[in-house]
């Protein structure tokens, strides 16, 4: 399928990015939703978070009533990771409806293999989605009550084991440019980069959580030598650190004066319980994000995108849900006088 096309083109603006306020202004968010959901006013669930699957589905309850349509009275989701079929099993329990999912990546030096755990299959090809959509027509659950979830980054987007390393590439490129911009030709490229892969391995969750925003910051920290890894390490074994929000006050007398002011706003969007503190590192990875898009590095998923399409021309409702932030989905007010559009209207090849 050598076409271009964009994600709006299969679910228009029902698009839901990390803060769970849809695109499309008529329908309802989380904002909105809090009160209704009984939820504190800090809350921000994730999507594999139970509490962000009550606000999905509540979200897609209400877009029905406003079309008229029936409640839904099943769900098929489509991801690459365990956030998803988390998110599958808080959305079965929560609903009390079926819900079919699909785990996909594209190993291709290993047989083709899907197997089935419960309600969830996981596939080593996008391939295989179809065989999974044929299982699931058995159990009678396609139909015009059937809502179909998509992730966006490493399966709509960028498919896990094809492509999806340009979109690790995009937030690369986002943080070194902002990491430059900031601290200037003090810092080297290799030096940045090299702190940036180490605090992305599994060893660092503990303290970055596995989010970009904190991963960026810490790296610069390091690159700007207000930290040491030495002292890095320590902090996350004597309990120093044992956060994000310890490490912002604990490195504020040895600040990098070039720092203060980045400094000031991640911590007042920390302190707010934002999980995306670091709006200008994500503003640049929508830059990065698009151009690869736009110049064929960052392709749509072909299983994927078959899919959507045949079901909804079946009358089911597709819905992109993703746990990428806003801030990189879409973009700023002089981002948009320079002619880019939200990520699911910009368009990208099909591959």
């Amino acid at each position: 399928m050598s076409i271009q096309i964009t994600i709006a083109a299969l679910t228009g603006d029902f698009v839901l990015y990390r803060d769970l306020q849809p695109c499309d202004p008529k329908l309802p968010g989380l904002a909105e939703l809090r009160s209704e959901l009984g939820f504190s006013p800090d809350l921000l669930p994730r999507k594999r978070d139970p509490d962000g699957a009550k606000v999905i589905l509540e979200i897609i309850r209400q877009a029905s009533a406003q079309q008229g349509s029936a409640a839904p009275q099943a769900f098929l989701v489509i991801g690459d990771t365990d956030n998803d079929r988390h998110f599958a099993n808080h959305l079965r329990h929560i609903s009390g409806c079926p819900v079919r999912a699909f785990i996909g990546v594209d190993h291709l030096a290993d047989p083709p293999d899907m197997r089935w755990d419960g309600e969830t299959a996981t596939a080593n090809r996008w391939a295989l989605l179809e065989t999974w959509l044929d299982q699931v027509r058995t159990d009678d659950l396609v139909n015009e009550q059937t809502v179909v979830l998509l992730d966006i980054d490493k399966t709509l987007l960028g498919p896990r084991g094809r492509c999806d390393v340009a979109i690790d590439d995009a937030r690369a490129e986002g943080a070194w440019r902002i990491a430059s911009v900031t601290l200037g030709d003090a810092i080297e490229q290799r030096a940045f980069h090299s702190f940036y892969a180490t605090l992305c391995r599994k060893e660092y969750h503990g303290l970055t959580l596995d989010n970009q925003d904190y991963v960026v910051y810490i790296a610069m920290l390091l690159v700007s030598d207000t930290l040491s890894f030495d002292q890095l390490r320590q902090g996350m074994v004597d309990g120093s650190f044992h956060t994000f929000t310890t490490l912002l006050g604990a490195v504020e007398p040895r600040l990098h004066p070039a720092l203060a002011n980045l400094q000031a706003e991640i911590r007042a969007a920390d302190a707010a319980g934002d999980p995306t503190p670091f709006k200008a590192f994500r503003h640049a990875e929508f830059v990065a994000t698009v151009a690869r898009m736009t110049d064929g590095r960052l392709t749509l998923c072909r299983e994927v995108v078959e899919l959507a399409q045949h079901l909804a021309a079946q009358g089911l409702c597709c819905v992109a849900v993703s746990d990428k932030p806003a801030e990189a989905s879409l973009p700023t007010p002089e981002q948009t006088l320079a002619g880019l559009q939200p990520l699911h209207y910009t368009a990208a090849w099909v591959a």
